[in-house]
């Protein structure tokens, strides 16, 4: 026994520090990608302001074209001069006209930036060049556009276009710096120290860059790589501590779940953490047409060994020990993603599944019903309950407010096993069900037996009386499907149709035509095999 205590003790604390390590390496890999994305949006906000004081300069200049402004000229400086106060990013505006050269404030260095050819880079556009200043201020650049018989320069400051989109969390640590193609600097933002007690130049750094598409501009952003794993950190101490005893909790019930003791319920619980419970679907077709008018899910057990248990051998366990509620949601969580879509494209398909009594009459089951089929987007008008007879319902007034309950949400339901239960023929008298699902026991015997047949009868017409359409379950040869059909039964299902299968076998028989195939070539009866007549009923409707 301490031997198996000291074991569980010591799984539970290695799937705990596994959990913790995992849980920190995911996170920091998420809080590293974001802040990547954050350095990569910034480089491009980077570029954008370059661009777009790039555009004010293209644009000032195609005015200067436009307006004639292309000769030196005493009138040409006064309106450069008007030009440059009135934009802001503007510091100079100069001209060569072919035979000499003249500047809103500067003009002597028009002739020597022209001549350095090497200095210049061309932007998509093959008029407009782009060279950094040769003055000591790296924080402008010129804009050159060159015609014929001219070429104007715009002179721009670029030294404020960086401060503000810098995060107040990384002025300490981040670098940036905007080049041209010729790595020749235009603007540039750095740090006045770095973030940590070490040379900033002595950091590993990361580094993530972005480019002009227009212009022959780039931008490249700096950072200590330990900061990547400090900014935007939300990894709080009540977090740790959080994680930390979730993760022993987690590892304690593994070591539970490895060293419990292998009964069945517990194997249950086990398969219902590890989703080995699946739904399956059986379809309903119409007799006369053989069109899917619906589906009812199923649940069954398959191992992660793809071992299948049957559900004769889980479903007593499953509802004698208070699992059915826990089965059901995780049925029907994994039927949101294969059936909604097919409910939602066609309104009329019913999707049906069994209940038990006691969750049919528990007010706290109808509240969490609803919930996850509205949570789902169920179609609640498709959704139809089917009670099942295994336990007797005795309160059968309780029965029928829950009934009206769910119609009031649009819910219907049926009466499964209908006369092969424990409840017989008062629930098909008190519960205003809208179905009657005849059991595979009346139909087993329906064309050679004549006393199936009268039951049959029977209940076909009580349900007549009552308004229940009659679904018959456990068709498996052509001759049941005919007999049924001439009974007046319209829907049906069984192994004649189909067996329950998966979702992707369900689609593949919404798109075949076997069934209509084989639903046009049952024999069809003018009318019902002869057996021996009934009684007049006269039954009154419960009210």
């Amino acid at each position: 026994m301490l031997n198996r205590m000291l074991r569980q003790i010591f799984l539970s604390l290695v799937v705990a520090l596994v959990i913790i390590v995992a849980i920190h390496l995911i996170l920091g890999n998420m809080l590293v990608s974001w802040n990547k994305s954050q350095l990569n949006e910034l480089t491009e906000r980077s570029i954008l302001r370059m661009e777009l004081a790039a555009d004010r300069a293209v644009s000032t200049i195609a005015d200067i074209h436009i307006s004639g402004l292309n000769k030196c000229s005493r009138g040409t400086i006064e309106a450069y001069r008007k030009l440059i106060f009135s934009v802001a990013s503007i510091k100079d505006i100069r001209l060569w006209d072919g035979q000499q050269s003249c500047a809103g404030f500067n003009a002597d260095t028009v002739a020597t930036d022209l001549a350095a050819d090497s200095a210049w880079e061309s932007a998509r556009n093959p008029t407009l060049q782009f060279s950094a200043s040769d003055s000591a201020d790296s924080s402008r650049f010129n804009i050159r556009w060159t015609a014929e018989e001219f070429d104007i320069v715009a002179v721009l400051n670029s030294g404020g276009l960086l401060e503000d989109i810098i995060p107040a969390a990384l002025r300490e640590s981040l670098s940036v710096k905007v080049v041209l193609n010729n790595g020749r600097k235009i603007a540039s933002y750095t740090p006045d120290k770095p973030s940590s007690g070490i040379p900033a130049e002595w950091e590993p750094d990361f580094m993530v860059s972005a480019s002009s598409e227009r212009y022959p501009i780039t931008a490249y952003a700096h950072i200590p790589s330990n900061i990547l794993w400090s900014w935007h950190n939300f990894l709080s101490l009540n977090l740790e501590i959080l994680i930390t005893l979730s993760s022993i909790f987690i590892g304690f019930l593994t070591s539970r779940v490895v060293f419990g003791p292998p009964d069945p319920v517990n194997e249950i619980d086990r398969a219902l953490v590890n989703g080995e419970f699946v739904p399956f679907y059986q379809p309903i077709f119409a007799l006369n047409s053989g069109a899917m008018v619906g589906f009812e899910m199923l649940a069954r057990w398959k191992r992660k060994n793809g071992a299948m248990v049957m559900p004769a051998k889980f479903i007593p366990l499953v509802e004698n020990f208070g699992r059915v509620d826990p089965l059901t949601f995780s049925l029907l969580r994994q039927a949101r993603h294969d059936i909604v879509p097919l409910l939602q494209k066609d309104r009329s398909l019913k999707f049906t599944f069994n209940v038990t009594t006691d969750q049919f009459l528990s007010p706290i089951f109808f509240i969490d019903l609803q919930e996850i089929l509205i949570v789902g987007k169920f179609p609640l008008e498709c959704v139809v309950l089917e009670i099942t007879e295994r336990q007797q319902i005795l309160d059968l007034d309780l029965a029928r407010k829950m009934v009206s309950r769910y119609a009031a949400k649009g819910i219907r339901v049926a009466i499964d096993d209908a006369g092969t239960g424990h409840n017989g023929l008062s629930s098909i008298q008190t519960l205003e069900a809208e179905i009657l699902k005849l059991d595979k026991f009346f139909i087993d015997g329906i064309v050679e037996n004549q006393k199936s047949r009268q039951m049959v009868e029977l209940l076909c017409q009580l349900a007549k009386q009552y308004n229940m359409a009659v679904v018959a379950e456990g068709i498996e040869t052509s001759e049941q499907a005919a007999v049924a059909l001439a009974m007046g039964i319209h829907e049906a299902q069984g192994f004649y149709f189909s067996r329950p299968v998966p979702i992707a076998q369900l689609l593949e028989q919404m798109t075949s035509d076997t069934v209509k195939r084989a639903v046009s070539a049952t024999p069809r009866l003018l009318e019902p095999p002869p057996c021996a007549a009934l009684p007049e009923l006269e039954l009154v409707k419960a009210g």
